[in-house]
This record gives C-alpha cells, structure tokens and sequence, in this order.
C-alpha cells in the first residue's frame, strides 16, 4: 500500500510510525513488509534494520535461518495486532494475514526467553540470549510486553481492509479508528460496500 500513499491527507503510517516509543518500534518492524517490497527481505536487510534502531550491533551477522524467523515473529505480531481490530471486511483479495502467523509466533516466543534486570532503573525485560540477532528479536517480545503493561498495545492495529493489515496507531480518544487511512482503505472499503448493494438490489 505504500505506493499508494503518497498524496492527500497523511494517515497514521509514515515509515517512521506514530506510536510512541518504543512501541513505535514494533509498528515499524510490522511495516517492514510493504506491497512493494520486504525491508527485511534479505538477513542483510535485517541487519541493518535492527542495527539503525540500536537493536544489535553494526557487525553482528544474520543468517538466513534467523531472517526467517524474524520473518514469522513480524507476522505473528501482525495477526495480534488485527485483534486489537474490528473484523476485517469483506474483500475480493486475499487476506494479507496468514493464518498460521499467531500459532508460529507462539511456538517461536519459547526460543526467546525473557528475564527480569533489576539492575535497570526502573527494572525491565531483557532477553537471556547473548546471540546478538535473536537478542534483537526477543527485544521486540520485550517491548509488546511493556505496551500490554502500559495500556497502549491495543491502540496498535492492523487495517481492517484484508488486502492492506498496515499497522497504526489509534489516537482516538475512543479508540475506534479502524482504518490506516480513511482516503484509502475507509473510501475503498465503503466503495464496495456501495457496489454491493446496488447489486443486491438490480439484481
């Protein structure tokens, strides 16, 4: 979608994102995946990426092994954040959610376990790995689990329109927003709905 986001009023999904740190963090990991192209498609890529945001050091390797994991953790986190949305709505294309994301991310949030530094002020999360990458990634588990304390996670969101699932912040003082962009996704999906019922009633 970010081609197509471009012009007109700016939504909640600039690639720097919107929500506040360090949940910004992980609505800028989900949107690494974008229509036209994967930021973390290469270990490489990823590398980079977590190395910009102090995540992992500069010359810490990747594999491919670890680029793929991060891959499932990146869409695990999308699937739970379309929780914290209403249902998606009816769409001719294919859902941008894959079905087994959640149930992966489970699996893998066991190989990334997370201990208790009090020796930080205030005390935190941190991962028990020295591996540097998957330190990196247990980091962004870190970070959901200080979001769920917060109460600011179910503010981060994942576009009702299925061929979309772009994270965003919800500012909303009722947290009902449910587009990551109202000129776009809203207008599309209401579009359709339209269409529908035109149908529907000329048959």
């Amino acid at each position: 979608m970010a081609n197509e986001r471009t012009a007109g009023p700016v939504p909640d999904d600039l690639a720097a994102g919107t929500a506040p740190m360090p949940l910004r963090v992980i609505e800028e990991f989900i949107n690494t995946r974008r229509r036209d192209g994967d930021d973390i498609g290469t270990p490489q890529q990823l590398a980079e990426w977590l190395h910009a945001r102090d995540l992992m050091p500069g010359d810490a390797a990747v594999s491919a092994e670890q680029r793929d994991r991060a891959e499932w953790i990146r869409e695990g986190l999308r699937a739970l954040i379309a929780e914290n949305n209403a249902e998606p709505v009816s769409s001719p294309r294919p859902d941008g959610l894959d079905p087994a994301a959640r149930a992966e991310l489970t699996e893998l949030a066991r190989d990334f376990p997370l201990m208790l530094d009090v020796t930080a002020l205030p005390p935190r999360l941190v991962a028990r790995t020295r591996v540097p990458v998957d330190a990196a990634l247990a980091g962004l588990l870190a970070i959901v689990a200080d979001a769920v304390a917060a109460g600011t996670w179910t503010r981060l969101k994942a576009c009702r329109e299925p061929s979309c699932r772009w994270a965003y912040y919800d500012h909303s003082r009722n947290r009902r927003r449910t587009w990551c962009s109202m000129d776009i996704c809203g207008n599309r999906a209401k579009a359709r709905a339209s269409h529908q019922r035109r149908a529907t009633a000329h048959p």
